[in-house]
């Protein structure tokens, strides 16, 4: 054989261009991967822009990223099923190598669908525990945990009003809100926190929630702390919006106002508070996407919390209401306005 008569397959001649060619196909799989975002609310939702923005942003390699909103915040309950049956199908119309589940809408109604299906699921914004859905060492499902700080933000603003005798917490009706409720209240809808007796309410009607805000002084209320608003429908079963929702409440609130949200901290809003923030959930799932895609398997990485909250406020509302935060917070906040 002289030196042009090529090597026959198999030399060594040959191995390094083989084993390239082998890990080419796994390099765009691992690299260039079709994800799946199934949200259960809607494209202009506060909570969807932020944790979208945070997933994007951390996510290792180039992917392509495509969404489905299933808009529960503002579909009736018994549309849900077919709902998700259009997200099942856009999955196959997709086929994604991953698929991202954004809060508990989606998650109940698609994770254990999707994952049967062989595709890994990486889910966030779970309010529920995630033993009681078997979701905890499934092969193919992880994810982030959703815990609104109740009783601590409560405590926390009682500190910055110098001391809350009686609060009250207003929540929308869905299921969602009940679950968060639920969680730290333990059904209860009187509770003491520190000094500060509560009450919580949920509410579906619109009308009960402004009169509520609008009669808190007078029923003893020295603080209102807003948690969910998004479900609430008006006198002929029409939703109302959000925003609308929170700019009312923050003008006509005769207490201050305060959330456990991120996304309702600013100018003509809530005054803030020690909130959860969607740009933490979008980074800690992004965290698990890169890992599945390295080649982890998602039973072995446990569902895990986000983190527990951050001081969040509005200069504006502050000055408003003539509040004055603790220096020993000085260099935790975030300032929204």
């Amino acid at each position: 054989m002289n030196d042009n008569t090529p090597a026959p397959m198999g030399s060594h001649m040959t191995k390094p261009l083989l084993l390239l060619l082998l890990l080419c196909p796994l390099s765009l799989r691992l690299w260039a991967a079709e994800i799946l975002v199934i949200s259960s609310y809607h494209p202009e939702y506060l909570w969807d822009q932020s944790y979208n923005a945070s997933l994007v942003a951390n996510l290792k390699g180039e992917h392509h990223i495509s969404h489905f909103y299933m808009d529960t915040k503002r579909r009736p309950a018994e549309e849900f099923d077919q709902i998700a049956e259009r997200a099942l199908a856009y999955y196959h119309q997709v086929k994604p190598d991953l698929v991202v589940l954004g809060d508990d809408n989606a998650i109940n109604y698609l994770a254990t669908s999707i994952a049967s299906l062989g595709t890994p699921v990486v889910f966030l914004g779970m309010n529920e525990n995630p033993r009681h859905k078997g979701l905890v060492g499934h092969p193919k499902i992880t994810g982030v945990l959703e815990r609104p700080l109740l009783k601590r933000n409560i405590s926390e603003m009682s500190q910055l009003m110098g001391g809350i005798k009686k609060a009250l917490v207003l929540f929308d009706s869905s299921n969602v809100a009940l679950t968060a409720i639920e969680d730290e209240f333990k059904t209860q809808t009187e509770l003491r926190v520190g000094q500060t007796r509560v009450n919580s309410q949920l509410l579906g009607d619109y009308d009960l929630w402004q009169e509520a805000v609008l009669n808190a002084r007078q029923n003893g209320y020295q603080a209102i702390f807003i948690g969910l608003y998004h479900t609430l429908i008006d006198e002929q079963g029409h939703h109302v919006d959000e925003r609308q929702v929170l700019e009312w409440t923050s003008a006509h609130s005769p207490v201050p106002l305060f959330c456990f949200w991120e996304f309702t901290v600013g100018k003509g809003k809530a005054i803030g508070g020690l909130v959860l923030d969607g740009h933490d959930q979008g980074a800690k799932a992004a965290e698990l996407v890169n890992a599945i895609l390295e080649g982890a398997q998602p039973k072995t990485l446990a569902p895990r919390a986000a983190l527990r909250g951050e001081y969040v406020f509005s200069k504006s509302e502050l000055a408003r209401w003539q509040l004055t935060l603790p220096d020993k917070w000085r260099y935790k906040i975030l300032w929204r306005d």
